[in-house]
């Protein structure tokens, strides 16, 4: 979407949530800017940071826990480290601490054992467990959220091939994420308990459910093209006014008259992810970056998101007609996202609905399998 990028439409929206929760941390703690870099982005851009002040909203912790935690976490970008990191509250309930930009800490311990990781070449971080800050976020079993090196060892090279083939082929969706999303954080559990997902309360973390023995670079891209398109979305959005006309909050099946969970942001984000899905894999697989069950599996996936696509875009147009208009929807900037949206559609119907509508796609569950597919497309 390079208008976002040549008009700096989503600079200014980042530019306004680093200036909110600068007034979010001075008003809980200002002596706190004694000790950081007040120009440093990254300190003000941080998921967990920000999902700290979601959590006060909500009273998740006491106001004496709310004070420990945050003088704890806030250690790891004082300019001048101390000799020793006090830590009482950060820790997770397996007894981990996770400090930016100093790493892990075990409980009892005064150093880290473990450093803070990072997708290869990129300015994006793995959190490698869970936190307090995301108490309310992370909704699944306990033990699904332990640490866990053979879940990082045996992905990460994946990660960090995915996220190179997007680097090389879709530099300014590349940019993107770069500029959006400061964490990705693995887990494997039952799709039943959660799916791979990004929240607006944790703004700048994708979470990626890696719980299919066959998962690739292929699926990885898909999830990175997925998950940070919510997270590119979510700053985009982050004030609703400059994206919205409406209550973008009205549950879409008031409108449809059947049964539909979404409301009309979700769907709408929803249409950003598929787009952002089909750039990703359609311009790897133009690369040639792939090739034998590799290839058939990108293009399998693009047939996947087109049929979910034509559905949504069908929705959305009944949407449209109870608003008069995707004018009166939508601002300038999410009429221009939208042009994106549609005229991607089409493009990628053009180019592969010929051989994605020969393909069988009947006994495919909500996340795509390319085990499943291959039983009825061998």
């Amino acid at each position: 979407m390079a208008e976002l990028l040549e008009k700096d439409a989503i600079i200014s929206d980042i530019n306004e949530k680093i200036n909110t929760v600068k007034i979010l941390l001075y008003k809980e703690a200002p002596h706190i800017f004694e000790k950081i870099d007040f120009d440093n982005d990254e300190i003000f851009c941080s998921p967990l940071l920000f999902a700290f002040f979601r959590h006060k909203v909500i009273n998740t912790f006491t106001p004496e826990e709310e004070k420990a935690l945050l003088e704890e976490f806030m250690q790891g970008y004082y300019v001048e480290k101390p000799e020793t990191y006090s830590i009482t509250h950060l820790y997770n309930e397996e007894g981990i601490a996770y400090m930016p930009s100093v790493g892990y800490f075990k409980k009892g311990e005064n150093t880290p054992f473990a450093p803070t990781a990072y997708v290869k070449d990129s300015s994006v971080k793995i959190l490698r467990c869970a936190t307090p800050f995301l108490k309310v976020i992370l909704d699944i079993p306990l033990e699904d959220q332990q640490w866990d090196d053979e879940l990082y060892n045996n992905r990460i090279g994946q990660l960090n091939n995915a996220m190179d083939l997007i680097r090389k082929n879709v530099p300014d969706q590349y940019k993107l994420i770069d500029q959006c999303c400061e964490y990705i954080y693995l887990f494997n559990t039952d799709p039943n308990n959660s799916n791979s997902f990004a929240s607006g309360n944790a703004l700048g973390l994708a979470f990626f459910n890696v719980y299919q023995e066959e998962y690739n670079e292929i699926f990885f891209i898909d999830d990175i093209a997925h998950q940070t398109g919510h997270v590119i979305m979510n700053n985009l959005m982050f004030s609703k006014p400059t994206f919205y006309k409406i209550d973008q909050t009205q549950a879409v099946e008031e409108i449809l008259g059947r049964p539909d969970h979404r409301n009309v942001n979700i769907l709408i984000h929803a249409l950003y992810t598929y787009y952002t899905t089909f750039y990703c894999l359609d311009e790897c697989i133009t690369a040639n970056s792939f090739e034998g069950k590799l290839y058939k599996e990108a293009v399998a996936r693009i047939g996947f998101y087109q049929r979910k696509c034509h559905t949504d875009l069908q929705i959305l147009d009944v949407v449209i007609k109870h608003f008069g208009g995707l004018e009166n929807m939508l601002t300038d900037k999410g009429l221009k996202v939208m042009k994106s949206i549609t005229n991607k559609f089409e493009e990628i119907t053009q180019k592969w609905g010929e051989t994605i509508n020969a393909y069988d796609f009947s006994n495919q569950t909500y996340n795509f399998s390319f085990k499943l597919f291959e039983e009825l497309n061998p």
